[in-house]
């Protein structure tokens, strides 16, 4: 098949040149004749050998143009060939970019709705705490009438804040307190304090250490151990009253304490009664 068509190029070829060379033969056999025909001095007439050549002249332009066309066409071709192949790669890409930016939308689609149930599951359970805390703030405000005053002395602040009957606090520093307040209780209550303070008696103001007992019980005594007696928790408060009788054993109690006096068994006597 090539080497039939390569035959069939020159076959083509050749017959152009043939006709090539006809036209030469003719339009040089028309100019000798016309020559021989046209009288000298007659200016006035066209040469039959100029319009030949002039026609042959417009046939050869006409063939220059169409095979600059031809070759402009095919640039062209080419031109537009390469700026398709360029326009489908940037379709391509931009058909990447769509889908990469759908998946995107996708994800974060998910993502948002993912956070809004995360949103509604944590807003659900501050609900749940929040009620909670409410609960055990008003569990708990009555029972601070009975917090003695070496306990809050530690507290204070957090006790002021949980009386309040609408706090102005946030949610977590509110339970802060509920903790820190309940843990002070809690370690009060097991353990034994020493505690001094100003009692009144009467007209008078009395340097008095009190060992509390938790909240089970309380004994005070005087410096100079002549005003002694008993306290204990009531709803309302602490309710304190006056035996002298304790003085002595709850003095040496309160030596034993502070070790400066040898570990031993002390009796106090405690008749007081609860609501």
């Amino acid at each position: 098949m090539v080497k039939k068509h390569i035959l069939s190029k020159t076959h083509k070829q050749n017959t152009h040149d043939l006709v090539l060379t006809v036209l030469l033969l003719v339009f040089t056999a028309t100019a000798a004749h016309a020559q021989e025909k046209i009288a000298d001095g007659d200016t006035q007439k066209v040469s039959p050998s100029f319009v030949l050549q002039e026609k042959v002249r417009q046939w050869v332009e006409v063939q220059k143009i169409r095979s600059k066309e031809r070759a402009d066409w095919s640039e062209q071709k080419r031109n537009m060939a390469s700026l398709n192949g360029i326009r489908l790669k940037e379709i391509e890409q931009i058909d990447s970019l769509i889908a990469a930016a759908g998946k995107r939308l996708s994800d974060a689609t998910k993502k948002r709705e993912e956070l809004l149930a995360e949103q509604e599951s944590l807003r659900n359970k501050r609900a749940i705490i929040l009620k909670r805390v409410e609960r055990l703030e008003t569990a708990l405000r009555p029972q601070l009438q009975i917090f003695p005053e070496p306990l809050m002395n530690k507290i204070n602040d957090e006790v002021e804040r949980i009386r309040q009957s609408e706090p102005s606090s946030s949610l977590q520093d509110r339970l802060r307190d509920i903790v820190a307040v309940m843990s002070a209780a809690s370690e009060f209550g097991q353990s034994l304090t020493i505690h001094s303070q100003i009692r009144i008696d009467g007209e008078d103001q009395i340097e008095v250490e009190v060992l509390y007992l938790g909240f089970s019980g309380a004994w005070y005594v005087g410096r100079a151990g002549k005003v002694a007696g008993y306290g204990q928790a009531h709803k309302s408060g602490w309710t304190w009253t006056e035996d002298n009788s304790v003085a002595g054993p709850l003095k040496e109690a309160i030596e034993m304490y502070r070790k400066e006096r040898a570990p031993d068994y002390v009796q106090i006597n405690f008749s007081g009664k609860k609501d």
